[in-house]
């Protein structure tokens, strides 16, 4: 009798293990996947979670490096969330049933991840502001400069057409200068700053990389030229402005078109990050001669104007 009830003890639990097992690693609701650790990336994944903590149960959502997801892990989830370029590319190109929501991408890469897999359920925070943020910064950091300059090789002209038609629309001149490489660099910046202008750096990595920003940023300043950049990096590095989004800022976006996306919603469009922020280096505005109110105001003065009247 005892015998028995022993084995039958034995008969449970062999049966409620795996389903126990099997309850722990469901597979996820909405799946991060990254580019790498650490960083931007650790901080987007933490505002998603942080955002997503009172609508989701934190054990439904699942981070995963873009090396270590295996395709039954691509089954089954509401929404897969990339971030990073590199994540994008991989799994676009695996190309999972469930809706994709890229971040931490710039637009150009946006735009090349449509050709790989069109008609894929897909859209993007991408990194790049918007082009009209980019022209009220210097409208209203700088009023009384009213010449642009731009450097830009075939990977951002469409970008650079459009802001030089905005400079031209507020009546300011321009200066542009298209590049195939580094090395056309520095004769293109003694051009477009033959004359003192506000030099707008555009996330192209063909012009602004590692190797050419001190450069840049050098040659601009003997030129008496503010460089406004995309990245604190550059305020730090020496540009006088930076506009740009948290990786905070842009996980907590994202999690709101998650949630859309869990309560029945589609994906919103492709958009460029809602909130912003602005850098300023105060040596370079005091080596220029520059008087700069501060950066919680000028974004302010922004954001109102971006809500309307």
């Amino acid at each position: 009798m005892r015998l028995g009830l022993r084995a039958a003890l034995c008969l449970l639990i062999a049966l409620l293990v795996p389903a126990w097992a099997g309850a722990s690693s469901a597979t996820p609701s909405v799946l991060i996947v990254t580019s790498a650790e650490g960083g931007a990336y650790d901080e987007t994944v933490a505002a998603i979670r942080a955002a997503l903590a009172g609508a989701l149960d934190p054990n439904r959502i699942a981070a995963r490096d873009w090396r270590s997801v295996p395709d039954d892990m691509l089954a089954a989830p509401r929404i897969v969330v990339t971030v990073g370029a590199q994540a994008a590319q991989s799994i676009t190109e695996r190309g999972p049933r469930a809706p994709v929501l890229h971040t931490l991408v710039p637009r150009e890469t946006w735009q090349r991840l449509g050709t790989i897999r069109p008609g894929m359920r897909a859209s993007a925070i991408y990194l790049d502001q918007p082009v009209a943020r980019q022209l009220a910064l210097i409208a209203e950091a700088l009023p009384q400069w009213q010449r642009l300059a731009l450097i830009f090789s075939s990977r951002s002209d469409e970008l650079a057409a459009q802001l030089a038609a905005g400079a031209r629309t507020r009546q300011w001149r321009t200066s542009t200068e298209q590049v195939t490489s580094d090395r056309d660099l520095y004769p293109a910046l003694q051009r477009v700053l033959a004359e003192p202008a506000v030099l707008l750096a555009l996330p192209d990595s063909t012009v602004y990389n590692s190797y050419t920003i001190q450069n840049v940023l050098l040659t601009a300043y003997r030129h008496h030229s503010p460089v406004v950049g995309f990245s604190p990096a550059y305020v730090r590095a020496g540009a006088l402005l930076a506009l740009y989004s948290t990786p905070t800022q842009i996980g907590e976006q994202a999690a709101d078109a998650v949630r859309a996306v869990l309560e029945g919603g589609a994906l919103p469009p492709p958009q460029p990050p809602l909130r912003f922020e602005i850098g300023i280096n105060q040596n370079v505005a005091r080596s220029l001669g520059v008087a700069l109110d501060p950066a919680e105001q000028i974004a302010a003065r922004i954001a109102r104007r971006e809500q309307g009247p």
